[in-house]
């Protein structure tokens, strides 16, 4: 089978380390030859020396995509499929701003689109509602126009999803941590040595408002009124992100490494003691797999998507609430057997993840499958 995989549009997020693991996955399928088209956020981790004969890269940097920058990408990526002749095309997030004429595999991330119910959008003004409804139209026409089949993470979202595009093809293929977790190497340490009794929570992420990272300062401050002074929260994002949200007046308990490549977040998850995550809306978060592969208790906010993921392997606070996520904190801190209980029940639902090979293989799969009714397709209309 020839298959694009298309990461041109990708440039920042999670989707990105999705797009990742798949492309290192597909080395284990040889006989399928691959051509990615690398955007820029995929461009960053990517190693080309490491992958075989089979493996064809082509580079794309769109900048940020705007309605009339559609048309270029359209125009640019057909130029390349008439020339590559693909059997499918998959991009692992969308939309790919690109209407092709192989079947085109795509998978769907956008979850303040599908949960109105986020606590975030009812924080939204009526003019950022607007927006956003205006990015949704936009965004929803794409996913209609260029998709042929929808790869979603959790059945939840297969269902909103279903019931937002009005179509039946949509395909649950669990989310699960990169294959670095599997044989993880520790690398030297990003963080300082620990003070006495230092507690480090981790939040791996770029910035983005539904993450709700401004309520960790909020969180710090309450904590520090109970007297648990000795709790640090370690971030990844880009300094100028760090610094227009925190500022500088937080007495080194936030720690900012800036962004980490895939390859180093198993160490850094090492140098901590467990997830916090304040996220308002996901489709899926591979940090809950990560923590519960590296043995992290997870505390984070208590609705429906982290539920669905985490089950029991987690402790909920309600969203928003400072108070809520530091009764959560200290609750944790006190009790070292819920610690231990956590990271149990964390190492048990892990399994029911896909592993980075099983996922590759389902998308290999349905890419088959959609190749292969394409072909019969075309032998009919002869």
């Amino acid at each position: 089978m020839k298959l694009v995989i298309n990461t041109a549009h990708q440039r920042i997020g999670g989707a990105v380390q999705v797009a990742l693991s798949f492309i290192e996955e597909c080395r284990r399928f040889p006989e399928n030859e691959y051509y990615v088209w690398v955007g820029p956020g995929v461009r960053k981790a990517l190693d080309e020396t490491d992958f075989p004969a089979n493996f064809h890269f082509q580079h794309f940097d769109f900048g940020v995509i705007n309605l009339q920058k559609t048309f270029t990408i359209n125009r640019m990526l057909r130029e390349k499929e008439e020339a590559i002749k693909p059997d499918c095309i998959i991009a692992t997030s969308g939309p790919s701003y690109f209407h092709s004429h192989a079947p085109q595999i795509m998978g769907y991330n956008l979850p303040l689109y599908i949960y109105p119910e986020s606590p975030h959008i009812r924080s939204l003004s009526f003019h950022q509602r607007l927006r956003m409804a205006l990015k949704k139209r936009m965004h929803f026409y794409f996913f209609k126009r260029d998709a042929h089949a929808f790869v979603v993470q959790t059945e939840d979202v297969n269902q909103r999803i279903r019931r937002a595009l009005g179509r039946k093809e949509v395909f649950t293929v669990s989310n699960t941590h990169n294959a670095y977790y599997n044989n993880w190497k520790k690398l030297p340490p990003k963080l300082p040595p620990r003070s006495v009794d230092e507690f480090r929570f981790i939040t791996i992420s770029s910035y983005y408002k539904h993450k709700n990272l401004e309520l960790i300062p909020a969180v710090l401050q309450e904590l520090q009124r109970r007297g648990l002074k000795q709790i640090k929260f370690v971030l990844t994002l880009q300094s100028k992100d760090f610094e227009a949200v925190f500022g500088s007046d937080h007495n080194g308990q936030l720690i900012n490494v800036g962004p980490v490549q895939p390859a180093e977040c198993p160490s850094l998850y090492a140098e901590c003691d467990a997830l916090f995550l304040p996220t308002l809306a996901e489709c899926f978060s591979a940090s809950y797999p990560e923590a519960m592969t590296m043995e992290k208790p997870i505390v984070t906010t208590d609705l429906g998507f982290a539920r669905s993921i985490c089950e029991d392997a987690a402790l909920y606070f309600e969203p928003k609430n400072e108070k809520a996520a530091a009764d959560a904190i200290e609750h944790l801190l006190e009790n070292t057997l819920l610690q231990k209980e956590l990271i149990s029940k964390g190492k048990f639902e892990v399994k029911r993840f896909d592993t980075p090979e099983q996922r590759a293989e389902k998308y290999l799969k349905l890419c088959e499958k959609y190749a292969g009714v394409s072909k019969n397709l075309k032998r009919a209309k002869r």
